[in-house]
């Protein structure tokens, strides 16, 4: 080559260098003094460019000497989900890009990439590891050399460039291309020949650097400097790994521009065999051609992945060695093939791999195998369900019977149902239920009784809760535990009816134990509806009853039949057979009542709580109850109803709601009067939050006691009380005034004069809608009265004089007055319920 030339070639080249990222070449570089002429007679732009370039190159050479243990490294390109899910099924031997392919199947990543995901700090190789024997020393590489003997010395040598080792005392020795043990017999026997009486010892220091090119499908390609004892997977990680696009199973290394060995990672990814791993050499090329065939598999295999094919044929035994084999919830008799035919269409083939044959099927590229998974059921089995002590599956055997499942009492908890239990079955063939009852009582008893069931493959056996007879919270509670196992058998049944099959339920309503729909039976009878609701509750009316039955009339018009029955035994209604749709209605006995109560306390002779009887009144109650006693003071008697109390807690509940929503609006305005209305609205909401209901019925008892009419009365109800309290001999004065008290009865102080006791009025008091409430209960407003004087109308003992607040200087905010004086009224009724 032409000194100029090779100048010009030395530029380009470092020109065409750019285009790997971080790279740089080989060679050192030296110019004769021909060729240092030539470029001296280059025009100066030409030069001033080709020096520029000379000088990265020497720039470059300088970062290929690097110490061994700190190499020039490339961080691997981190392999993503979406760059992976990209990745389908190609043709081999082209580098289009991938032709997308949407499958049904589960999305597959290709195999074994995900080896160049991580980002390790270094890719150097282990230095301190014994060198090969085979190893070829070249230039850079340190020999250290120790005399010892007559002469002792020791000595770190480097191989030149010109690939001699300079040894003190004995000369140049030509060491480069040398394997290092014959380079050790070599120095040893220099030495012993030219020096007498002394020995050498030979070893490798710090080995040299090599440049080595990663090209193909590799994510960052280039020129490396890597350790003299790196291989091809060393070199792989330097350049941040294959892409997805470059095969793994073709690696091929190419020296002087021959292919001199190839690599396939899947032996060490999947057999982690690295024999195939060869060492470079400097100017070695690493070149990874595009991904070869690939068929995927997906299923239950151990690894689900899309497997790159080795050269030649291979068949799906290959294959499912590949992805690790089978799981071990395979179902091998069902796999499928998927597979584009040549006239482009997608084909799928059954296969069954749990034989010989089909397992050398020869794939082909783009091939998709599916391996199903065993069914989630079992096959063999029983289900015991509900209060069993220990439900679940058991082993279901021919002829096995409910007795052989359920042995005896001591296998259902004590609440179980005895009298009614249910076989759900469902037919293998076309999936329609099907149910049977029995007793458990009459199968324990006889294991010859029909109700012994026999037992089908996959039946479920219901065994259900029967102590709703305790309490009626307890039972409600308890029936929606058994609805909770017969409603999905009741569901099944309504969507497998047809107009040919309608669906087999009845529904039995009323003062039955446990209303709502069963399972129609064959040759159901009412005695067997009556049975599977738990029987009749202590208020139903056993004598007669009312069947609903719906006739179709041969399709052409719906009719409701309604039927009387007889549900005593001497009577036959309860061996009817019903029919799909028949509704079964129980009454109550007439004038049926559950047992009522009422509380009776304070001065009367014999306190207590005593039963009533339907429409009894306060006068027979106090009449059995023995009177009143001689401290009795009926004026201020209290009687208190739970459905008052219910409404009173509601009333309460919207006035809450309705002066907050007051304090909201009046929240926007500005003015001084709305601030201190929302401040008093504010303590009318704290006192609302802390006032509870009494729910108390004024009565006037003297007036009930001395008239012999039933107008007057009071009938009762249950959960009444009635409290008859002593003479009180106290006045109390609440709201709008200084110290809100009690005062002790005066019969000559006045209202005023009870006021005054207390401090007087507030300046937010209403003067003019002062009221008293009487010790019954009863409100009178003084203005309004019309036999007395203002202010001068009589106060009693027992009375409170109630101050309101004036609502009209207040009218930025509504229901005051109302809220006031339910609080006042709460505060009564509970005050004289705590006094008592």
């Amino acid at each position: 080559m032409e000194p100029i030339h090779r100048v010009l070639t030395i530029a380009a080249l470092i020109c065409a260098s750019a285009l790997f990222t971080e790279s740089t070449l080989v060679g050192a570089i030296e110019l004769t003094a021909s060729e240092q002429a030539q470029l001296n007679a280059l025009p100066p732009s030409l030069r001033a460019q080709a020096m520029e370039k000379l000088a990265e190159l020497e720039s470059a050479q300088t970062r290929g000497d690097t110490p061994l243990e700190t190499p020039e490294v490339v961080m691997p390109v981190e392999a993503n989900d979406e760059m992976l899910s990209d990745i389908e099924f190609k043709e081999s031997g082209t580098e289009e890009a991938p032709l997308e392919r949407k499958t049904d199947l589960e999305e597959l990543k290709p195999y074994g990439y995900d080896l160049f995901a991580g980002s390790p700090t270094t890719f150097a190789p282990v230095t301190e590891i014994p060198v090969p024997v085979d190893y070829t020393v070249g230039p850079g590489d340190q020999v250290r050399v120790q005399y010892f003997g007559k002469t002792t010395a020791s000595y770190d040598l480097y191989v030149g460039r010109d690939g001699l080792l300079q040894i003190p005392e004995l000369g140049p020795i030509a060491a480069a291309g040398q394997q290092f043990s014959e380079l050790k017999q070599v120095i040893g026997q220099r030495v012993s020949d030219q020096m007498i009486g002394v020995q050498a010892f030979v070893t490798l220091g710090e080995l040299r650097s090599i440049r080595v090119f990663m090209l193909g499908d590799v994510n960052r390609p280039g020129s490396y400097s890597v350790s003299s004892l790196s291989t091809m997977t060393n070199a792989l990680f330097v350049s941040g790994g294959i892409k997805p696009i470059g095969s793994l199973r073709n690696i091929q290394l190419k020296r002087q521009g021959e292919v001199v060995a190839n690599l396939d990672l899947y032996d060490l990814l999947i057999r982690g065999d690295t024999s195939n791993d060869a060492r470079l050499q400097p100017g070695d090329v690493i070149f990874v051609p595009p991904v070869g065939r690939r068929v995927g598999v997906s299923g239950e295999v151990n690894r689900p992945a899309i497997y790159e094919l080795a050269g030649g044929d291979s068949d799906l035994g290959e294959v499912i060695t590949l992805a690790g084999g089978f799981s071990s919830n395979a179902y091998k008799p069902l796999s499928q093939l998927e597979r584009i035919s040549s006239s482009g269409l997608r084909e799928i083939y059954d296969l069954d791999l749990s034989q010989e044959e089909p397992l050398s099927t020869t794939v082909r590229d783009g091939d998709i195998l599916k391996v199903f998974p065993s069914l989630n059921r079992t096959d063999n089995i029983v289900q015991l369900e509900g209060l069993a002590e220990r439900p679940g599956n058991y082993e279901w055997s021919q002829g096995m019977r409910v007795k052989d499942l359920v042995r005896g009492y001591d296998d259902v908890i004590p609440e179980a149902d005895l009298q009614y239990a249910l076989v759900v079955s469902r037919n293998l063939l076309n999936g329609s239920v099907s149910v049977r009852s029995f007793s458990l009582e009459r199968a324990f008893a006889n294991g010859n009784s029909p109700h012994n069931l026999e037992l089908r493959k996959r039946d479920r056996l219901l065994i259900f809760d029967d102590s709703g007879r305790s309490e009626e919270g307890e039972e409600e509670e308890e029936v929606s535990q058994r609805r909770e196992l017969l409603d999905p058998v009741i569901e099944s049944l309504k969507r497998q009816a047809t107009s040919d099959e309608p669906q087999k339920i009845v529904e039995i309503t009323g003062h039955i134990r446990y209303p709502g729909e069963y399972p129609l039976e064959e040759e159901m009878t009412l005695n067997d509806l009556v049975r599977a609701a738990g029987g009749f509750s202590q208020d139903a009316f056993t004598l007669n009853g009312e069947l609903i039955r719906f006739e179709d009339n041969q399709r052409r018009q719906r009719e409701t039949v309604l039927l009387p029955v007889q549900l005593d035994q001497a009577g036959s209604g309860l061996e009817l057979e019903l029919r799909p749709f028949d509704q079964v209605l129980i009454k109550r006995i007439p004038d049926w009542a559950e047992q009522k109560t009422i509380t009776v306390t304070g001065e009367v002779r014999f306190p207590g709580v005593y039963r009533i009887e339907r429409g009894e009144t306060l006068t027979s109650i106090l009449h059995r109850a023995g009177g009143l006693t001689d401290l009795a003071y009926p004026d201020a008697a209290l009687f208190l109803r739970e459905s008052l109390r219910q409404s009173e807690q509601e009333q309460i509940e919207r006035l809450r709601a309705r002066i907050r929503e007051d304090i909201n609006a009046s929240n926007l305005q500005d003015d001084v009067s709305a601030a201190q209305s929302i401040e008093t609205a504010t303590e009318l909401v704290e006192q609302l939050d802390s006032a509870e209901a009494v729910g108390r019925l004024v009565i006037d008892l003297p007036e009930i006691l001395a008239k012999d009419d039933h107008t007057i009365d009071v009938v009762l109800k249950d959960g009444d009380e009635l409290i008859v309290p002593q003479k009180p001999q106290s006045v109390t004065i609440i709201g709008s005034i200084n110290y809100p008290t009690s005062h002790f009865y005066d019969p000559e102080l006045s209202r005023d004069e009870y006021i005054a006791l207390s401090g007087g009025l507030l300046k937010q008091a209403d003067k003019n809608g002062i009221y008293i409430v009487r010790a019954n209960g009863k409100v009178e407003n003084l203005e309004r009265s019309r036999f007395f004087p203002k202010n001068n109308q009589p106060i009693y003992a027992g009375d409170t004089i109630v101050v309101p607040i004036d609502v009209d200087r207040m009218k930025p905010l509504r229901y005051w007055g109302e809220v006031s004086q339910i609080i006042y009224q709460l505060a009564l009724g509970a005050a004289a319920v705590n006094s008592f």
